[in-house]
């Protein structure tokens, strides 16, 4: 889905409902879709700030997962299981030395 900042469909506005002593907000069943939930999917809710101000996120929790650190390690082997293409390793070229970076 990408970083909270980067929105995937136009943003949608809802108002916030009373339910009991909490309070609800719906979600468009196209959303609803995308995100592949259903009525009793569990989702992670997070309060979360950036350069606008304070905003919630709700995500899937078996997408729980969306920073670098918590992201699972795969191997080289794990990640081209499968491929059937072709690779022929190259150095590349740069150009010429400039400047400081020049090793004799």
């Amino acid at each position: 889905m990408g970083t909270p900042s980067a929105s995937i469909i136009k943003p949608v506005k809802t108002k916030l409902k009373v339910w009991g002593t909490s309070r609800a907000v719906r979600i468009p069943k196209r959303i609803c879709e995308d995100l592949g939930i259903t009525d009793e999917s569990v989702l992670i809710m997070e309060l979360c700030s950036d350069d606008r101000g304070p905003y919630l996120a709700l995500r899937p929790a078996e997408f729980d997962h969306r920073s670098f650190p918590d992201a699972p390690i795969k191997s080289m082997d794990e990640l081209f299981r499968g491929y059937e293409g072709s690779y022929a390793p190259h150095e590349a070229d740069w150009g010429d030395d400039v400047g400081s970076e020049v090793i004799a």
